[in-house]
Formats: C-alpha cells, structure tokens, sequence
C-alpha cells in the first residue's frame, strides 16, 4: 500500500490519502505500507506529540518502504527572513497554504526521531524555493 498523508489534496492519484493520523491507523496494517510520503502532515500537529506520530507511521513500514517527509523548515525559513532573501509575501504564501500548522519544525528536529535501528535515512536536503527540507528514511 502506498499511503499519502497530509492536509493537502494529493497531486498522485496512485496514492491512499489520508487526511488524519486516526484514519492511517486504523486502514494501514502494521508493515503494510511500501512507501508513505508525509507532505506537512507533522506539523499539523502539536510539537509533543510529533515523536507520538512519527513511532506510529514507522510501525506501518514493510521492509523496503521509503518514508517521505516534507515539511516547512523554520531555521530555513527565519534565515532568509534574517537576510532579506525573500519577501515575506511569498513565505506567507508557501508555508501557511494549508492553513493548518500547529507546530514550527526543522530538519534538525525530525532526523533524530528517524533514528532507529531498522530505519535508514537515505537522503535529506532543503527546497529553498518552497522553503521546506526534504526527508527520506528506509526500512
């Protein structure tokens, strides 16, 4: 199962949608998931209880599964209000689309909470256009 979890509409139609972590948990099986792409699903929640979700989604992973995480970066996003790189406009536009953020996240945050032993992180990097970091980890 292929399951795509966030508050926005998914542009792959190939991919189970869900909207709340209560629905991913009780439609996806443990280790049935073959891959999972949070797209600023984390940060719709309260900062407690991101390491909460994150344990869960992880026990949805079957062996092979790529978990994709996309979220606003708060460090990246303060750095090029600090510089001036770019108007606040079009961070307003970027980060606050969904209208649904309860929690400012960075990288740095989330890569420890992937840190398991059968979890690997095989990529991570920043978007400056959209002001996001990028994260996949693999079981």
């Amino acid at each position: 199962m292929k399951a795509y979890l966030s508050t926005l509409n998914p542009e792959d139609d190939k991919l189970n949608y869900f909207r709340n972590i209560g629905s991913f948990a009780n439609q996806v099986m443990d280790s049935e998931a073959t891959e999972i792409v949070c797209d600023q699903f984390l940060s719709s929640f309260v900062y407690e209880e991101v390491p909460k979700v994150i344990d869960l989604i992880l026990t949805k992973m079957r062996t092979g599964c790529e978990l994709t995480i996309v979220e606003p970066d708060f460090y990246l996003i303060s750095k090029l209000v600090f510089r001036e790189n770019v108007k606040l406009q079009a961070i307003n536009e970027r980060v606050f689309k969904s209208n649904i953020l309860k929690c400012m996240l960075k990288l740095e945050a989330i890569e420890p909470l992937l840190q398991k032993p059968n979890i690997q992180i095989v990529s991570k990097h920043f978007d400056e256009d959209l002001c996001k970091f990028v994260i996949k980890a693999r079981r």
